[in-house]
């Protein structure tokens, strides 16, 4: 296919702007956009296309690397020996901060809320194998003390600590790093010979923020649907508020408003964390037509949300949908009873 020059022309002027932001190569990118010809006959819908970024390539992959090549690219600037994050018990942020970190030769310390399970598995577990230090807090409150209280322990052996919750990048860098997959995206559809009508991502704000400052810069007149996974925050709020933060720093005059976010909610059940049985349908759907594994808690609900949208009766056989694959696989592993 014929790629439009014009657009073309548009995408390197973005791409010139996110070049001048710190960044440290981590994720193995461009991902590759996989059509799901089995998942688009057993909805009967709209044809349908996976966006792979769970394949990013380090720690089992995952839209956390894209984020951590401009989060990272700031610790380093302080020359830390150590990076020290406080996360979920299994969170997927974790696990690739800590792979990212050995590439880069840090040594990492996890400060994850919650109780060290009797059975280590899912993400807590590729956490101890890449050789992370692993302290649990009971509480959030908890959690804050012993992220200080590790710096402290760090500096006083004459190392050099550097806290990842406190870097300025930490949501910008998610704006950033999805800006740049919506070009890629758009130009791996454009090779394809397709126009692409949504997409879908689950997002509790930091990614969507970047899809839809792609949308807005890119005129590519396509739709950006989230679905988040948690009710901790309002989050038409929280993207609108990261994507107008993330043109700032890009030095773009635009603003975006929170009512043209979309974000479904509907699909959280009873709390973040929790599977819900659309979420393990959605799971077994896309591994039982296209072989391609989700995870119950964050893709899995994001997957249910464009599936219920599909049944809905919202797009036709002649649309196109894009499913951004977040990763997160390993945690099917700690939710071994939901498959047997």
């Amino acid at each position: 296919m014929v790629i439009d020059s014009a657009a073309t022309t548009q995408y390197d002027w973005i791409r010139d702007r996110i070049v001048q932001i710190p960044r440290v190569k981590l994720a193995l990118t461009p991902t590759p956009l996989q059509e799901a010809p089995n998942l688009t006959a057993a909805l009967g819908g709209p044809r349908i296309f996976i966006k792979r970024d769970d394949l990013t390539g380090v720690a089992f992959g995952g839209n956390k690397l894209r984020n951590l090549e401009f989060r990272l690219a700031r610790t380093m600037a302080e020359k830390p020996d150590t990076v020290i994050v406080g996360l979920d018990l299994q969170s997927n942020s974790a696990r690739q901060t800590v792979g990212a970190c050995n590439k880069l030769g840090l040594k990492t310390i996890l400060v994850l809320e919650g109780k060290r399970p009797d059975i280590v598995q899912g993400n807590l577990l590729v956490d101890y194998l890449l050789g992370a230090e692993v302290i649990f807090a009971p509480t959030r409150e908890a959690q804050r003390e012993q992220l200080d209280l590790a710096a402290r322990r760090c500096r006083d052996a004459g190392g050099c600590p550097h806290i990842l919750n406190d870097n300025p990048m930490f949501d910008v860098a998610s704006a950033l790093a999805y800006l740049e997959t919506t070009l890629e995206i758009l130009e791996q559809m454009q090779r394809a010979g397709v126009r692409p009508t949504g997409f879908y991502m689950s997002s509790s704000g930091k990614g969507q923020a970047g899809l839809v400052l792609g949308r807005w810069l890119t005129n590519a007149g396509i739709e950006i649907h989230g679905v988040t996974a948690t009710d901790e925050f309002h989050v038409p709020s929280r993207t609108a508020a990261i994507a107008n933060e993330t043109a700032r720093m890009l030095g773009l005059g635009l603003v975006v408003s929170e009512d043209e976010i979309d974000n479904d909610i509907g699909f959280v059940g009873k709390g973040y964390g929790i599977p819900t049985e659309a979420a393990v349908e959605a799971t077994r759907l896309f591994a039982r037509t296209e072989g391609v594994v989700l995870d119950p808690i964050y893709t899995g609900k994001a997957a249910a949300g464009m599936i219920a949208h599909v049944h809905a009766g919202r797009y036709s056989k002649d649309d196109v949908l894009v499913f951004v694959h977040t990763g997160g696989t390993p945690a099917i592993f700690s939710w071994n009873t939901l498959w047997t």
